[in-house]
């Protein structure tokens, strides 16, 4: 008999597991403060919080620096690039008439 009180017949020859996963729900209980989510983060050996290149500072990334909010130059590295800067988003293939 399964957990929905249907009844099932299995041959005797098949090995089967029945029921529900025990500690199921786990993950959708929400971190309640951020120590927490830190505490976890430390030991999965995460970078948490992640912070976004335009939030920086213009001497800590190309993106960096507020004023305006824009990037500053295009994300997608040029074609005829080194292949350690040719990382990312490549260039779009061409699409559409000629």
């Amino acid at each position: 008999m399964l957990p929905s009180k249907k009844e099932i017949k299995l041959n005797s020859r098949c090995r089967a597991t029945i029921g529900s996963v025990a500690g199921a729900g786990r993950t959708e209980k929400p971190f309640i403060k951020a120590g927490k989510k830190h505490y976890k983060m430390k030991a999965k050996n995460k970078l948490w919080p992640r912070t976004s290149a335009i939030k920086m500072n213009a001497i800590d990334h190309p993106f960096g620096s507020g004023r305006g909010k824009n990037l500053g130059k295009s994300k997608t590295p040029k074609r005829n690039s080194p292949p350690g800067r040719k990382v990312g988003q490549l260039r779009a293939s061409r699409v559409g008439k000629k």
